[in-house]
């Protein structure tokens, strides 16, 4: 008999309209450029059987057209959003770092360590995101399927697969269109999740 293999695929979608802004709860909308790349991203890809997204403005909009054009399910998760950045949402990494550069270079070091103004912490984060990834991979079992969502949110899961201790959260370069595959392999011990491709694009 052989083992269930779940391959998930995912897709970041982050360049968006506002620019190179924060943006958690700051609903801005896929930029011409950002759908563009991510169309080019998945123009060749037949294999997938399901489309799963964050409902972020970045993300499900992408999401909706990619499953009506190659007739795949679509299921999308609330649960997915990226993290929610408080009082720096909207605004850009350089305008936070003139006002308070030490506070914005401590969370770039560890995102456990220091929570953004009015914020998310990222145990919250993590405690939000991660059972969701496990339903995602108990819901998908034997699938192939492709997984839109937001930085953060991925390099998260990455971050989980690998074992990765939080002070290293953002040595994971995630960029908007680079796919990156997790193969999850089913047995009787349990679930074996494993990173076989980062950073892949079309």
């Amino acid at each position: 008999m052989s083992i269930p293999i779940t391959l998930i695929d995912l897709l970041p979608s982050s360049a968006v309209e506002a620019g190179e802004v924060f943006c958690g709860s700051f609903h801005s909308a896929l930029s011409a450029e950002g759908l563009k790349t991510l169309k080019k991203t998945v123009r060749r890809r037949q294999d997938w059987q399901a489309v799963l997204s964050s409902e972020h403005a970045a993300c499900l909009p992408f999401a909706q057209w990619l499953s009506a054009k190659n007739h795949l399910p679509l299921h999308s998760y609330p649960e997915l959003a990226e993290m929610h950045f408080g009082e720096w949402e909207g605004q850009t990494p350089a305008s936070i770092m003139e006002q308070n550069p030490a506070v914005l270079a401590r969370w770039w070091r560890n995102p456990a360590c220091l929570t953004p103004p009015e914020g998310e912490s990222f145990n919250k984060f993590q405690a939000r995101i991660l059972p969701v990834w496990e339903r995602l991979i108990n819901e998908n079992k034997g699938k192939r399927v492709v997984l839109v969502a937001q930085p953060g949110v991925i390099r998260l899961i990455i971050m989980q697969v690998l074992g990765m201790p939080s002070r290293h959260f953002f040595s994971l370069a995630i960029e908007s269109g680079e796919l990156a595959r997790i193969r999850v392999m089913h047995d009787e011990a349990g679930d074996w999740a494993s990173l076989v491709a980062y950073g892949c694009g079309s």
